[in-house]
């Protein structure tokens, strides 16, 4: 274990050498080995260029191993051991590529992480680490990456304390992305093969956005993790086309949505967990459907005590549009005890909070509370030929209950 791990590194270790011979200076004071401490090795960017593959070991006696004066790209092996301090001087951070299919692997433990820090501890003080190695065995455990996020890179202009593109892949456990300007983790990628995110057991806290990714990458996104603490304390989607299937979990901060659908591939299955949270963007729509005729499960179902709950960023009726809900005649899709506010369109029909569109459609819904919305809670375009099923709907300010797609009251036995 190394015999520093104060956050202030820099101002400990620059005092560290008087301190000890400040206390055997004191004829009382029992003698005390004195502990050498061993200054940063420093690594640019000819380093990098001459070794291909990267092993950063930990020397216990270095309160900081290395500080890193530039912005290389990797495309061998970076293999971190347990206990290695690294700073990042300004405009420095790691790419770490993907065209000689080199793993990253960065494996502290819990006695001793491993810290990416800044030399400066201000948030955006260095660039922080992108990510487009595919490579499977990538891993990160008890990883600590802070005063991250410092401007983009080249034309990429990508912003992060961690990010993912163009196809990487990433293992976090009990990891922390703190401290980051702008955002905390940035998963980029919304085609099919834009890479994977696996996450678990890891904190997000004092960025100004704890996570930006697409719907693409949110599976593993879920209660196990922390996000609370930041600027803005919810986990931002771009719009896009989801190209698999879609979890939503329940976690300690909303997610914050563009809107959504499936691609145009195949059938996808969305579910939603009880106690999910989604905050709607102004504007936008969730819409099980697209242009071509898929039979995708919707499976929304919370309970009295944990509803799933979809609502406008702001509450305002009419906020977003609602959810449409399409050509699906799978007989697993439910809504169930959902709290759905602030939908509905506010300039023309149909305007209802959950849209079922098509004459070929399966849907049970029941214990659905629609609050706030802008004028009916469902609109629905062929009442008689859809398989619609429905029980304990409620309206919470919100005026009327059915109508069709032309506006009209309308009652559905």
């Amino acid at each position: 274990m190394k015999i520093f791990k104060p956050i202030n590194r820099f101002a400990i270790s620059a005092f560290a050498a008087f301190a000890f011979i400040s206390c055997n200076s004191d004829d009382d004071a029992p003698d005390e080995p004195i502990v050498e401490v061993i200054p940063p090795i420093i690594l640019d960017c000819g380093y990098f260029n001459e070794n291909f593959n990267i092993h950063l070991t930990d020397d216990p006696n270095a309160p900081v191993d290395f500080i890193i004066n530039c912005d290389p790209k990797i495309n061998g092996d970076l293999i971190i051991d347990a206990g290695v301090v690294i700073a990042f001087e300004s405009n420095a951070g790691l790419i770490l590529g993907k065209e000689a299919n080199g793993k990253i692997q960065m494996n502290g433990t819990a006695e001793n992480p491993i810290i990416l820090t800044g030399t400066q501890q201000d948030k955006g003080s260095w660039r922080g680490i992108q990510i487009s190695s595919d490579n499977p065995a990538n891993q990160m455990n008890y990883v600590t990456v802070e005063y991250a996020g410092q401007g983009g890179r080249g034309g990429w202009a990508l912003q992060g304390s961690v990010i993912g593109a163009a196809g990487g892949v990433m293992k976090m456990d009990h990891c922390t992305v703190q401290e980051g300007h702008l955002i905390g983790l940035h998963w980029v990628g919304t085609t099919l093969n834009a890479g994977k995110l696996t996450l678990s057991n890891s904190t997000f806290t004092g960025n100004d956005i704890p996570i930006q990714t697409s719907v693409n990458h949110i599976n593993t996104i879920d209660g196990t993790s922390t996000y609370t603490g930041n600027v803005n304390d919810y986990i931002k989607l771009t719009q896009t086309d989801t190209h698999q299937d879609v979890t939503f979990h329940k976690t300690d901060v909303p997610f914050l949505s563009a809107g959504f659908k499936p691609d145009n591939e195949m059938s996808r299955k969305f579910t939603f967990k009880p106690g999910a949270t989604l905050l709607m963007e102004a504007g936008s729509k969730i819409r099980f459907q697209n242009a071509f005729h898929y039979d995708h499960e919707v499976v929304m179902v919370g309970t009295a005590n944990e509803p799933i709950t979809i609502k406008g960023k702001e509450d305002v009726p009419g906020y977003w549009e609602g959810i449409q809900i399409d050509y699906t005649t799978n007989p697993l899709n439910e809504i169930g005890f959902l709290n759905i506010a602030n939908a509905g369109k506010t300039n023309g029909y149909p305007n209802g909070a959950i849209l079922l569109g098509s004459n070929d459609l399966f849907l049970k819904m029941h214990d659905v509370n629609f609050i706030d919305c802008f004028e009916y809670a469902v609109s629905v375009q062929s009442a008689s030929s859809i398989n619609f099923s429905y029980d304990n709907l409620i309206l919470v300010n919100t005026p009327k209950m059915f109508s069709d797609f032309s506006g009209n009251e309308i009652t559905i036995p």
